[in-house]
């Protein structure tokens, strides 16, 4: 096939999909407004004129002519309120939009623009896939039949992200760690302030806060005045090997996200075999079963998140069980080549019907 992607080259979301069908033997383009060498992988780097955001219409311009000149079997834009809205607009087809969570989830809801945007990129696409079940209501709301809507995970790679051997790890105080972007959806501030609650009692923990984004400066000041900067260590954006190496050495995992899509950090940390400890949203119900491989608790809630966390510190035997079973699922229920392989399956249907 060959494959033109309307979407951020610098994701790593983005990257994996291409590599993948770069290594199928397919030929793999992708217009982007941020750049990335992506060997194989052809760029086309979308004009803004340096006015940010507002420059982006002038990609409704270039798109149309990349698209004429590479005449791709299928166009597959990612993010609805962004890439997907300007590949709709430019009338590219077959067109598969993918919505990532909170293109669908939140901004629609918050913004009659990006409901605009959103809806209007739905209802133009051949097909529209999403991260998981949860949010296909969600997206029929923007206009588009649930039976033109199919949920298809980002994935793991579970040969890449796996626990290590027990045998191998070191008697140490109990690990937790937190890989989500600093930023207000993901209220990592709600840990920090849980985390003080833990340690006031004289529990042993060491933390690992993985990640950045733009409340940096607010959680270093929280973490100061907590008087926590010597049990809590930023690590800031990591390689994906040392991001594969600290969820491996890690024992809990805590996601206080407010809003997810398919929360690919809890499948990544569940695929190491870490205890997860998560907030009771839809993303996270659907992998997390209370008190069996992981624990949830309400949304924003420092108590019960502090609550979760000496629980599982209290109980290994726990910890150790959801650490198999944990590992299980993602195996077969979110290991990337089962995932990439629905997708797929999906553009050879829409290529079809396409004739």
């Amino acid at each position: 096939m060959r494959i033109l992607f309307v979407a951020d080259a610098a994701s790593i979301h983005t990257q994996r999909w291409l590599e993948y069908f770069r290594n199928r033997g397919d030929e793999v383009h992708v217009a982007s407004f941020r750049p990335c060498d992506i060997p194989g992988v052809k760029l086309h780097l979308l004009p803004t004129f340096g006015m940010g955001k507002v420059g982006y219409f002038y990609a409704v311009r270039a798109l149309p002519k990349i698209y004429n000149k590479l005449k791709p079997d299928l166009v597959h834009a990612h993010h609805l309120t962004s890439y997907g809205f300007l590949a709709a607009l430019a009338g590219l087809h077959p067109l598969i939009v993918t919505a990532w969570g909170s293109d669908a989830l939140i901004a629609p809801r918050r913004s009659r623009l990006m409901r605009f945007f959103a809806s209007f990129a739905v209802r133009h696409a051949d097909v529209v896939t999403t991260l998981a079940e949860h949010m296909n209501p969600a997206v029929a709301e923007l206009g588009v039949p649930l039976e033109k809507i199919a949920a298809t995970p980002f994935g793991v790679d579970t040969d890449f992200f796996r626990p290590v051997t027990l045998n191998d790890r070191e008697v140490r105080p109990v690990r937790l760690i937190c890989t989500r972007l600093f930023d207000e959806v993901y209220d990592v501030g709600t840990l920090v302030r849980a985390l003080a609650k833990v340690f006031a009692k004289g529990r042993q923990l060491e933390v690992d806060l993985v990640g950045d984004g733009p409340l940096r400066p607010q959680l270093t000041d929280l973490v100061r005045q907590l008087k926590l900067e010597p049990r809590i260590k930023f690590h800031g954006f990591v390689g994906r090997e040392a991001l594969a190496g600290l969820l491996a050495g890690a024992d809990i995992f805590v996601t206080p996200a407010l809003s997810d899509g398919n929360n690919v950090s809890l499948n990544e940390a569940m695929a190491c075999g870490c205890f997860p400890i998560a907030t009771d949203i839809p993303a996270n119900a659907q992998w997390v079963t209370h008190d069996r491989n992981g624990y949830l608790y309400p949304p924003g809630d420092v108590d019960r998140l502090a609550q979760a966390i000496e629980a599982a510190l209290d109980n290994s035997a726990l910890r150790s069980a959801a650490r198999v079973e944990n590992r299980q699922i993602a195996e077969t229920r979110v290991d990337w080549r089962i995932c990439a392989r629905r997708m797929e399956d999906l553009y050879q249907g829409l290529i079809e019907r396409r004739g």
